[in-house]
């Protein structure tokens, strides 16, 4: 992954419980795969990355697009 032509180093992988809950960091990646583990089932969640800049650059990304689930 790059991130304005540098290394990217980590995700944070954040969801909300539809249809307005808050977002909440749910898990934080280095790779561009991750299993979530111990999500609520018999809800609506939606899902969001947000890439964090590598060292000695300030700030988060923006957050992508979402993805919205029901376990």
């Amino acid at each position: 992954m790059n991130w304005d032509g540098g290394r990217l180093t980590i995700c944070k992988i954040q969801c909300d419980e539809r249809p307005e809950g808050p977002w909440t960091d749910v898990e934080m990646a280095i790779e561009s795969e991750i299993t979530l583990l111990d999500q609520e089932r018999n809800k609506e969640w939606e899902y969001r990355v947000i890439a964090v800049n590598p060292p000695r650059r300030t700030g988060e990304g923006q957050p992508s697009n979402t993805v919205m689930t029901v376990l």
